[in-house]
């Protein structure tokens, strides 16, 4: 006999909002079920009740709130910002690969310029502080895919050991995430995470991470 509460939980599982709202306390569970009623039924191939799927989300509550959080507050040491940035992607050749090797050649990088190049496996992406576009543009002879402009760099930045941590990615995403905001791209070192946005979004992302630092920090 298929049991009901290996289902539910895998459907709470795959809804991050529902998991949070069950673990924190505020689901309300009788509306929960019905929505997931359907799929439940589809799932165990019979006629289940919506109080059997309440006391399956009940139990759940008790063992989801025995775990380890799944986002935690990352303990950040600085906060850097870069802007304005300019992201321009280009199709990945092999002449695109050998005219990349003299780039740095050709184009002077300070240490206050921001300048990160990404190859995947059909594209490549460049980021670069604005003033060094044209550079960009003109070193390559060739017509970008895309030229994104008005782009910003929220670098931050904390102890190595960090990284090693299950879920530091997700946490510092969900602030993002939560605040609605779209996260252009993203580049990560051994110690700084950086978040690349668009200029609109810039001074309410620094803001979220400056409260997160903040809170960690007294």
């Amino acid at each position: 006999m298929i049991k009901i509460q290996p289902i539910v939980r895998d459907i709470i599982m795959g809804e991050m909002e529902a998991y949070f709202a069950l673990g924190n306390g505020y689901m309300n569970m009788s509306s929960y079920a019905y929505r997931i009623l359907p799929l439940v039924e589809a799932r165990a191939k019979k006629t289940v009740t919506i109080t059997s799927i309440v006391v399956s989300l009940s139990r759940l509550r008790k063992e989801f709130k025995k775990e380890k959080p799944m986002i935690e507050e990352v303990a950040i040491k600085n906060i850097t910002t870069k802007l304005p940035l300019t992201e321009i992607i280009y199709e990945n050749t092999k002449k695109f690969i050998r005219e990349l090797e003299s780039l740095h050649k050709n184009i002077s990088v300070s240490q206050d310029d921001f300048f990160t190049t990404t190859i995947g496996t059909t594209e490549i992406d460049v980021i670069c502080s604005s003033n060094l576009s044209a550079k960009v543009l003109k070193h390559f002879k060739m017509k970008p895919k895309t030229v994104n402009r008005d782009l910003a760099a929220i670098a931050i930045s904390f102890d190595p050991k960090v990284f090693s941590v299950p879920n530091t990615f997700f946490s510092l995403l969900s602030i993002t995430a939560r605040a609605r905001i779209n996260i252009e791209e993203l580049v990560s070192t051994p110690t700084e995470l950086i978040f690349i946005v668009a200029e609109k979004y810039f001074g309410h992302t620094v803001a979220l991470f400056s409260e997160l630092h903040r809170k960690v920090n007294t």
